[in-house]
């Protein structure tokens, strides 16, 4: 699959919160007077709302995620090797991303810890009216607990990760307890699609569940979750973002407060813009740095 095909396949499966919830609302808006028919369309409707739920990112996304990731690493940690990454995510439009070094320094392996989140890319007017310009961005940063806590409350799984928290439990097989497990446990119970993993030289491939990518070599087991299920037991294990559809409908730019850098994806044109001004400095492309400056290749 070509990247510009890839990001049209995406442009139409994955942003269902434009298209999807939207183009749902005037489709079970008709035939108001045959019962019958509006309840089989939105069963119709559901069923792919359940199906698009499950599914894996595409390939274009993976590599907008990875392309943008590995870019920041170039940009903010000029002193390290990036081996690869893995891509957890938690709805659509937020993921939690592993970066996997080699510091130039000191030759020790490391993880840092990023996040990914998708926004509409929006501007306010001088009449102080919002302008949705018709592309998207990926903002990533490096990440801790408070702004992950503050990007769960955005993205609207604060609530269901706090009920994973309260039945927090020292488990003696996952080694070192940390704040990301609450995050990772919470994505085994709701059945997130798997992580993926990146290695340069070996592309993309599906880690399996229970991967932590801080310590990938302590995974979670069965007999670790199970105290946890009660968490997810009310929704059948679904998250009530995917229920409402609120995770196919990205934030708008101008209602968060973005920090790290922002990158944008036009829809028009089927890829990548480069850097914005958001965040960040604003250039061109991901400029001379890429892969090479971080990688030493």
């Amino acid at each position: 699959m070509s990247s510009t095909g890839g990001f049209r396949r995406y442009c139409s499966a994955a942003v269902p919160g434009l298209l999807l919830v939207s183009l749902s609302a005037a489709y079970l808006g008709c035939d108001r007077q045959d019962p019958e028919k509006q309840r089989r369309l939105q069963t119709e409707e559901a069923a792919r709302r359940h199906r698009a739920e499950a599914e894996p990112p595409s390939p274009a996304v993976l590599e907008q995620l990875r392309a943008a990731s590995q870019d920041f690493m170039s940009e903010h940690e000029p002193l390290v090797t990036v081996q690869g990454f893995s891509f957890t995510q938690l709805t659509p439009n937020l993921y939690l991303v592993g970066a996997n070094i080699t510091d130039l320094e000191t030759n020790k392996p490391a993880v840092r810890q990023l996040s990914a989140e998708r926004l509409r890319d929006t501007r306010l007017n001088e009449d102080h009216t919002v302008e949705d310009r018709g592309d998207l961005l990926w903002v990533i940063d490096r990440v801790d607990a408070a702004k992950m806590e503050a990007l769960a409350q955005r993205h609207g799984i604060a609530g269901e990760v706090a009920s994973v928290r309260e039945r927090h439990e020292n488990r003696s097989s996952w080694g070192h307890r940390s704040w990301l497990d609450d995050y990772l446990l919470w994505h085994f119970l709701f059945h997130r699609p798997s992580p993926m993993g990146f290695g340069y030289g070996m592309g993309f491939a599906p880690q399996p569940q229970g991967y932590r990518f801080y310590e990938p070599q302590r995974p979670f087991r069965d007999a670790d979750v199970r105290p946890y299920q009660a968490a997810a037991a009310p929704t059948g294990g679904r998250s009530g973002v995917f229920l409402s559809g609120q995770a196919w409908n990205p934030p708008r730019a101008t209602d968060v407060p973005i920090s790290g850098q922002a990158y944008g994806v036009s829809a028009q044109h089927g890829g990548f813009t480069g850097k914005t001004g958001l965040g960040g400095t604003a250039r061109g492309g991901f400029g001379a740095a890429g892969h090479g400056a971080a990688a030493g290749s």
